[in-house]
């Protein structure tokens, strides 16, 4: 007689029971609530339809009550029943002996079927254990009792319910099992706890224990602990993290483990269609398992050998600020418990992207504010200095010695000025550059090395092609991404640059990019990437650092830093 499995819910399985005219007692119903999903109906048509595999599940009838299943009256059908509930059923006394079992229950091996009897006695005792006074405890003592256990890599749940009861002694005699092979549930739990013990790694980076590290220096401790996290946790080690550009639109990468970023100049939007698997998510907010990569159209070159891929977009507060990309080799690599998984971890890169993002906006605004209120207070003082000094020499008569102190005091108190008001401009500012200026020396170091400076900041250009055009280098300078990138392209025919020094933010092109262009022409061409306040919008000190960039600065920066940086790149470049 064939039909067909209960069907699942959780851990139970469904059971449909046919109501006849003597209804079953209520405590009999609550029993088998207990162990399953029941479901009550009141024809024979309406329970072979379940068993049809309409529906699916176990039916059992009511006192009164017939129904044929597969030429077999239901009675008959029974033993036959009872071998489709869990993975086998038995019944034991206290001695722990087995007073029957199913068929299924007799393919287990020693050591699940000696747990199975040792937990029914353990059963059996609490069942039998005293209760309290009141009809809630009686009732309580007798509930069916639910453990679990495992053997090897397999894990069981045993529902336990009493089987007889001497009435004379208010005494359970035996009981019976329920076997539940529970391993898939199992290993989801396991995972999720891992998810949510990843989760709170990294909401532990938070600004009391980081708060010295600049932001590539954050987001480095970052990187590192999701990479451990996706292994772990979600069982996966080739991922990419996307942020979204609210301003273009933009999904900028940040962080990727052995997954190709795109070609110098393309991007991926947050768009429908045009724009790879990630684009799609990121515009709907949904998530996305691709099974076979070469039979989606959606799909963007990445994972090397990929045949598989799982995205879901990172929210914050239901809003999409990003995209978890994880690419495998194998087809069908991901389910919906991985979709899940990697949704839950998803929130949690969120809101620690964010509080990163926080902590350097307000680095960044602070820095800013303090150099602006310096130069508020101490400015009135300043002029009032300078004017006193100023009258000073007009009264000083025509001693010389007096005019040229106070000479040099009104030429203090403007460097001082000046000094205070090229802290104000901060990343538009080189610190120390005029007196660096003033030696004219040329530094053997650098006399001769073709380097290349990238800054759309006017100022920051011309200081820096100053300054190092007098050491003695050969200085070419750029005013944007493009141009960057299309002198180092012709640096080809003509012999790579020595050096290259550029920024990160610029309107066309950002660092990562050029770091990537230099990189490709000559691995072993330093780079040096600068920013302002250690901002890092598009995340390019992290990526870059991924692929061994060794060297960035972050503005305003002192001359003589500089220099030293420039020196030392150029020492471990001849070093190789």
């Amino acid at each position: 007689m064939a039909y067909h499995d209960p069907v699942m819910t959780s851990i139970r399985p469904r059971l449909v029971v046919l109501k006849g005219a003597v209804p079953l007692d209520s405590s009999q119903i609550q029993a088998l609530k207990s162990v399953f999903e029941v479901i009550e109906v009141h024809s024979a048509a309406a329970a072979k339809k379940m068993l049809d595999g309409s529906v699916g599940g176990v039916v059992v009838c009511a006192p009164g009550e017939y129904l044929t299943v597969g030429g077999e009256p239901l009675p008959t059908a029974a033993s036959s029943i009872l071998e489709r509930i869990g993975e086998g059923i038995g019944v034991v006394d206290a001695s722990g002996a087995i007073l029957w079992t199913d068929a299924r229950f007799k393919v287990h091996d020693e050591p699940v079927r000696s747990e199975f009897v040792r937990i029914c006695r353990v059963a059996l005792d609490l069942f039998n254990k005293p209760a309290d006074q009141s009809a809630e405890g009686f009732q309580a003592r007798r509930q069916c009792k639910r453990f679990s256990f495992a053997t090897g890599q397999t894990h069981y749940e045993l529902i336990v319910c009493p089987a007889s009861l001497d009435q004379a002694l208010d005494r359970v005699t035996s009981v019976v099992g329920v076997l539940w092979d529970v391993t898939a549930l199992s290993q989801l739990r396991r995972k999720f706890e891992a998810v949510q013990a990843a989760g709170a790694r990294l909401l532990e980076i938070q600004a009391a224990s980081i708060d010295h590290m600049n932001m590539a220096e954050r987001l480095k401790l970052l990187e590192q602990t999701l990479v451990n996290d996706v292994r772990e946790a979600l069982g996966h080690e080739n991922f990419e993290i996307r942020l979204l550009n609210r301003e273009t639109g933009q999904l900028e990468l940040v962080i990727a483990r052995n997954i190709s970023p795109l070609k110098i100049g393309e991007v991926i939007h947050a768009n429908l269609e045009g724009n790879g698997i990630s684009g799609h998510v990121a515009a709907t907010g949904k998530s996305y398992i691709c099974s076979a990569v070469q039979n989606d159209a959606l799909y963007r070159e990445g994972l090397e050998n990929a045949a598989s891929s799982l995205t879901v977009p990172l929210l914050l507060q239901n809003q999409v600020v990003g995209t978890l990309n994880i690419e495998s080799s194998k087809r069908s690599a991901f389910d919906e418990n991985d979709r899940q998984m990697a949704e839950l971890y998803g929130h949690y890169i969120a809101t620690a992207m964010h509080v990163l993002e926080l902590l350097v906006i307000e680095r960044y605004t602070t820095n800013q504010q303090v150099a602006e209120n310096m130069v508020s207070e101490l400015s009135a003082p300043l002029k009032d200095l300078a004017d006193q000094a100023a009258k000073m020499r007009e009264t000083s008569g025509s001693d010389l010695q007096v005019r040229e102190d106070l000479d040099g005091l009104i030429r203090s108190i403007a460097k001082v000025r000046e000094r205070l008001e090229s802290g104000v401009g901060g990343p538009r500012t080189i610190l120390g550059a005029e007196q660096e200026l003033q030696r004219h020396e040329i530094d053997p170091r650098l006399a001769g090395k073709r380097i290349l400076v990238a800054d759309d900041e006017p100022g920051i250009r011309d200081t820096l092609h100053r300054l190092l055009q007098q050491k003695g280098a050969v200085v070419t300078v750029c005013s944007n991404g493009a141009q960057t990138i299309e002198a180092l392209e012709a640096s080809k025919a003509s012999g790579s640059f020595d050096l290259v020094v550029s920024d990160i933010k610029m309107p066309d092109r950002n660092g990562y990019e050029v770091y990537r262009t230099a990189k490709s022409i000559n691995p072993d061409t330093p780079v040096i990437l600068m920013t302002g306040f250690g901002y890092d919008p598009h995340h390019c000190i992290v990526r870059a650092s991924q692929e061994g960039l060794q060297s960035f600065l972050f503005k305003p920066f002192k001359a003589s830093q500089l220099i030293d940086v420039i020196t030392k790149s150029l020492a471990a470049a001849s070093a190789c």
